[in-house]
């Protein structure tokens, strides 16, 4: 989640006439406070080695953008935690078997390929974090999909998303319940995905802090559980099951909210959640694409310009 130097707040969720001026570290600061809520439930579920891949991933974000920008003779940008966030992100992404080489790719293609050879923080098309974790998918899948169950008894398993999917119309016996799911109980899965309880906590606490418009995840998550109802025939088990699984609730707190690659009206964050969540379903079901947000949010990151081109005023006489 990046945002401009300074950030004017006159959205839904405030009234018109009153105005609050926040720098972008201060947003930052905001967004780190929510990412510790899933960074201690994947501690308290899957050990201390999830905090030290969080630990590595920040580290080396910082480090990978402080060298470039010397490198390049550019201002060096580390103090507006941009890359600590972007770090912090992708290693909650992984499963905490996934060798951290992997993560320091991820790290590299976030930073330097997606971030800074595009312009910069404000300048990057796409969200790093998610282009960086969907190019680790596609190239290194083997390495980051060995997924186990939380301890104390860590086994290899399947993740839930994995008993819904085959082109599935109900759910499976294997699949766990809706409580399991809610709290991520016995699931296998990235680290910083499966408790979907500390995930509502760091919604909660965005919007109390007014840095989250709440329409934007209450559309992506709607969007996605309506055409799931649809498609299953409205089956509610079946869409609640999909709902709670997966990386779904933990990028439309995170990461449809980037305020960088998302469009830049009220109206245009509105379509671009909806698009998020619908697409999502489509890669999930049709092509039974089980990481289909990721794929979903760039999509619609790619869509922006064209958003912005529709929803954005013109000032009279131009």
């Amino acid at each position: 989640m990046m945002v401009n130097k300074e950030y004017t707040s006159t959205g839904p969720f405030m009234g018109p006439h009153i105005r609050e001026k926040w720098t972008s570290q201060w947003i930052m600061q905001q967004v780190l406070i929510a990412l510790a809520f899933p960074t201690i439930a994947a501690t308290y579920f899957f050990g201390w080695w999830s905090l030290v891949m969080v630990v590595v991933s920040i580290v080396t974000c910082v480090g990978l953008e402080f060298s470039f920008q010397k490198i390049v003779h550019k201002k060096v940008t580390i103090t507006d935690y941009s890359a600590v966030i972007t770090g912090w992100l992708l290693a909650l992404t992984l499963p905490v078997t996934a060798p951290l080489w992997t993560l320091l790719i991820g790290d590299f293609i976030a930073i330097i390929v997606v971030k800074q050879l595009t312009g910069g923080i404000g300048r990057n098309w796409l969200n790093p974090a998610v282009a960086a974790r969907v190019l680790l998918k596609l190239f290194f899948s083997p390495w980051i999909t060995n997924w186990v169950t939380p301890q104390p008894d860590v086994v290899a398993t399947a993740t839930p998303l994995a008993d819904l999917g085959n082109f599935a119309r109900e759910v499976s016996p294997t699949t766990p319940d809706l409580f399991e799911l809610f709290m991520g109980y016995g699931l296998g899965g990235p680290i910083g995905e499966t408790c979907k309880f500390a995930l509502l906590l760091s919604a909660v606490y965005l919007i109390a802090r007014k840095i989250i418009n709440p329409l934007v995840p209450v559309l992506t998550l709607g969007s996605f559980y309506s055409a799931i109802l649809l498609y299953s025939g409205f089956d509610f088990s079946f869409a609640s099951a999909h709902l709670l699984s997966g990386a779904l609730i933990f990028a439309a707190v995170f990461m449809v909210t980037d305020y960088t690659t998302s469009p830049l009206t009220d109206k245009g964050k509105y379509i671009f959640a909806i698009g998020c969540g619908v697409l999502a379903v489509v890669l999930r079901i049709s092509l039974d694409l089980p990481g289909g947000i990721g794929v979903a949010i760039l999509v619609m990151n790619l869509l922006t310009p064209l958003i912005n081109r529709y929803t954005v005023s013109r000032i009279y006489g131009e």
